[in-house]
């Protein structure tokens, strides 16, 4: 009986010793076989942008007269609010400097903006935008700042995109022709095309726009007025550089000609030193997002 009583307790604490195994096995197993529950996405995201371009062109117009850096910082929640910063250098004869008056024109451009977008099941997308563009060191046109405030709504169907802008403050510190105490109201209608091609991981972007400029005259132009129409079309990719581990991913190259049509007057686009500013530009940039 000694005996048969040895063998049932050396069986019985063999088991004790062997269920917390077999139970951590089979948990384990069981954890494999689970699903994997997803992170919640994050409710913002903060992105970083820097690049080099071998012009700022602005709706048709150069304004660095050369390379120009730039960059920025986007905050985007997950409601579709938005706020960012961008800057970049600029060509100081086309923003207030004058090399025969001796005025100091801005070298630096900051835009400071904030709006809402939202893509709805059918596709149509909605952006509104109100974008502060500063010039921090506060050099004049005659006595007005070159600070404007300007408002934008776009509508989007997959690759088709329509953006009016107004600006609601003067126009960058244009003056204004006789009879009008300001030169508010300036809008620019723009049509936009971004198309992935099927080739080369290219992508195609062109667009039409057209500048409306409302009560402003530029003396030292010689005329009124600054009203005029810009063309664009060219290619661009993203790519990744290798590095150690993993690639480098973030990266976009493009190549883009721009020229204008309708010009209202041309010598409202000559700078301070005598640049045609809005001729045909054929330019590049390689920029990175992170």
């Amino acid at each position: 009986m000694k005996a048969l009583s040895w063998i049932t307790n050396r069986h019985v604490a063999s088991a004790l010793c062997a269920a917390p195994i077999l139970f951590s096995c089979a948990y384990a197993s069981a954890e494999e076989m689970a699903p994997t529950a997803a992170e919640p996405a994050p409710a913002y995201t903060l992105t970083y942008n820097l690049g080099l371009y071998s012009s700022y062109m602005f709706r048709g117009v150069d304004l660095s007269d050369g390379p120009a850096v730039q960059g920025g910082i986007d905050w985007a929640h997950s409601s579709g609010f938005y706020l960012g910063t961008w800057w970049s250098n600029i060509d100081p004869y086309v923003n207030g400097g004058s090399p025969t008056t001796g005025a100091k024109g801005n070298h630096v451009e900051s835009d400071w903006y904030g709006g809402y977008a939202h893509t709805f099941e059918n596709g149509i997308g909605v952006n509104v935008l109100g974008n502060y563009y500063a010039y921090l060191e506060s050099h004049k046109i005659g006595d007005k700042k070159e600070n404007s405030f300007e408002a934008s709504v776009a509508l989007s169907y997959k690759w088709l995109t329509y953006t009016y802008f107004r600006v609601l403050t003067d126009y960058y510190g244009a003056l204004a022709t006789d009879g009008a105490s300001n030169t508010k109201g300036a809008d620019y209608h723009e049509l936009k095309v971004n198309y992935k091609l099927p080739v080369g991981d290219l992508n195609f972007m062109t667009k039409v726009g057209y500048q409306n400029t409302r009560h402003i005259v530029n003396t030292a132009a010689g005329g009124i007025g600054g009203s005029e129409g810009d063309f664009a079309i060219g290619l661009n990719r993203d790519f990744s550089l290798p590095g150690a581990g993993k690639p480098i991913e973030g990266f976009n190259a493009g190549a883009y000609y721009t020229t204008t049509f309708d010009v209202e007057n041309e010598e409202f686009y000559k700078s301070a030193d005598g640049r045609d500013t809005n001729e045909d530009k054929l330019w590049f940039y390689v920029k990175r997002t992170w």
